[in-house]
């Protein structure tokens, strides 16, 4: 009881002397503990005679401080990723077959100045390739090195990801 009565005295001053509510919100956390194991193994019962309340000893909840309170829903339910997302992680084994009908076009037009028999052979020749150092050297001979090359486009970041995507 004596550390009851010392963390009560502590809230006290600490209110009085105006503390933030996290540091309160500590010694709150404290007391509900010591009061928790004072009351180890003991029934609570609230209320009037005709009416009684169980309180739980354990695993009571703690009182939240952050300016944007989560429901109980976000908390229990698991994150949902987008199936975009999560295949947009997955290794590729064949680039050809990975590679859909708009991102085609895009990288044809984009990066290969509209020759799809260049396009077809970049592909083949890369999906011959076992590691990622290879690869890159010979997109840097064959791609890189034109200069109608843009490495800040949107279809040379396509196609960079895919590669990398390729060798992971």
């Amino acid at each position: 009881m004596d550390r009851i009565a010392l963390l009560i005295d502590t809230l006290r001053q600490q209110y009085q002397q105006k503390e933030s509510a996290a540091v309160m919100l500590q010694t709150v956390n404290s007391l509900q503990a010591a009061l928790l194991s004072e009351g180890a193994g003991l029934t609570q019962h609230l209320g009037t005679a005709k009416v009684a309340v169980m309180m739980p000893l354990t695993g009571a909840p703690s009182i939240s401080t952050t300016e944007n309170p989560v429901s109980v829903n976000e908390q229990i339910t698991p994150a949902v990723t987008e199936l975009a997302e999560a295949l947009s992680r997955e290794p590729i084994r064949n680039l050809k077959k990975a590679i859909g009908i708009n991102d085609r076009y895009l990288l044809i037009q984009e990066l290969f100045e509209g020759d799809e028999k260049k396009f077809d052979q970049v592909i083949k020749t890369i999906d011959t390739f076992r590691v990622l150092a290879e690869a890159s050297f010979y997109i840097e001979r064959e791609l890189k090195s034109k200069p109608t090359y843009q490495k800040d486009s949107p279809a040379a970041q396509l196609f960079d990801q895919l590669i990398n995507r390729r060798f992971s």
